[in-house]
């Protein structure tokens, strides 16, 4: 999906109060985009083995039933409350990979799931896997905490960093702040000391500032100096009452490995308010600048 046609939203639902807010979210979002759910629940296994074993075992089986019951019951509920039709959707396996490998079987256009934070982690909840889906994902993902229970969008955050990838998630932001007639806050993040950079920088910021006022949306624009880039982040999102941060997956070196979306994790697990996370588009970066 190269902008934000969200046309099919997936729900990794766990009966938590996350899950139900996540839920929350993408029902307000299917009645403005007319968009279809699908309700995803993950009977979680470590193994090939222990896969086979719930599906013979007896009492879990039972369980599994009960698990049906309460979905098809909520997909009823959710139907006769706001006309919306659910797909659910039941799986074995690890919860994390098993999210990822239905939206790209499904074609899903957004994940929307819960996070409980660093401190929440729990070792059966959907909360300890939000990080990783955020990476793997074939589509962009939507964290929400339960913290911040508000539906829609006022203010969107666009942070922007001296990366060209920085960049590529304003057409996303500006489409989705479109549907909610939101408000965009730009806040240029500047961990450099250079006044040429600095310079340029701004420039680029300007860029965003015009594409934005050209898809007549309302912004203004901020800059923040430090070198925790996730830190100057939320900060921003704090101080301007945001409640919507659009984030690259991957905006720094390859330097780790593993570890190369450091940013985009410090931010969702750290962050009180909904972090939207896009993957960086498969063309030329320095192309990207033509279109703003």
């Amino acid at each position: 999906m190269s902008q934000a046609q969200v046309q099919k939203i997936l729900i990794p639902y766990d009966f938590s109060e996350t899950a139900e807010l996540s839920l929350e979210h993408a029902i307000f979002m299917a009645k403005r985009l007319k968009a279809a759910i699908t309700l995803l629940h993950i009977v979680e296994t470590v193994s090939f083995t222990s896969a086979i074993s719930h599906a013979f075992t007896g009492f879990e089986k039972n369980i599994e039933d009960a698990t049906q019951e309460k979905l098809d019951n909520l997909a009823k509920e959710i139907h006769v409350k706001h006309g919306i039709t659910l797909n659910i959707r039941t799986e074995v396996g690890r919860i994390y990979k098993k999210i990822c490998q239905v939206a790209k079987d499904e074609e899903s256009d957004l994940i929307i799931m819960g996070t409980h934070g660093v401190s929440g982690y729990q070792k059966f909840s959907l909360g300890t896997n939000t990080s990783k889906v955020v990476m793997e994902s074939p589509c962009p993902v939507l964290s929400v905490q339960t913290h911040h229970s508000r539906l829609g969008f006022k203010n969107v955050l666009i942070p922007i960093d001296e990366t060209n990838e920085s960049r590529q998630k304003v057409p996303f932001a500006v489409e989705v702040a479109g549907y909610y007639g939101s408000h965009v806050t730009i806040v240029g993040l500047i961990n450099f000391s250079n006044d040429d950079m600095i310079r340029k920088f701004k420039i680029k910021v300007e860029q965003v500032e015009d594409y934005v006022a050209q898809h007549g949306l309302n912004s203004d624009t901020k800059y923040l100096e430090g070198n925790d880039l996730a830190a100057l982040t939320l900060k921003a999102g704090e101080e301007n009452n945001c409640d919507l941060i659009v984030i690259m997956t991957e905006q720094e070196p390859p330097l780790t490995g593993f570890l190369l979306g450091t940013y985009a994790t410090k931010v969702v697990n750290a962050s009180q308010i909904p972090v939207l996370s896009v993957h960086p588009a498969e063309v030329d970066p320095d192309k990207i600048t033509v279109t703003f």
